[in-house]
């Protein structure tokens, strides 16, 4: 079956690479707050320990904006297999019913006609 929707394939996949992008620099926010966190305890002052805080916030929000874009190319990646199979049952079930005898007085979707 012909695949459709080629721009929307083409964004599910830069939300992706995004998505990875942005938990690479989460990774790295997480290793300068332990960085800063050895240095803070050792003999540190407020600005370690807020140095600590922002690694570790950092590293919050890129683990959440990972998720929430991953998400969001999966959800329509789901939503394109969704109607990719609606498509194709929708062609086996024309091509089953072309296939069937028709009825005499009977229309196409079942109904009967009016007799005169």
């Amino acid at each position: 079956m012909k695949r459709r929707f080629y721009v929307l394939r083409v964004v599910v996949f830069l939300f992706k690479v995004v998505a990875v992008i942005l938990l690479f620099v989460g990774l790295l926010s997480l290793a300068f707050a332990l960085f800063h966190f050895g240095r803070a305890v050792g003999n540190g002052g407020w600005k370690a320990w807020s140095q600590v805080g922002v690694g570790f916030v950092g590293f919050a929000w890129a683990v959440g904006e990972f998720m929430v874009l991953y998400a969001l190319g999966e959800g329509l990646n789901v939503l394109m297999a969704i109607e990719e199979n609606t498509r194709a049952g929708a062609l086996r079930l024309s091509r089953l019913l072309s296939f069937m005898p028709r009825e005499e007085g009977t229309t196409t979707s079942g109904m009967e006609t009016p007799s005169e």
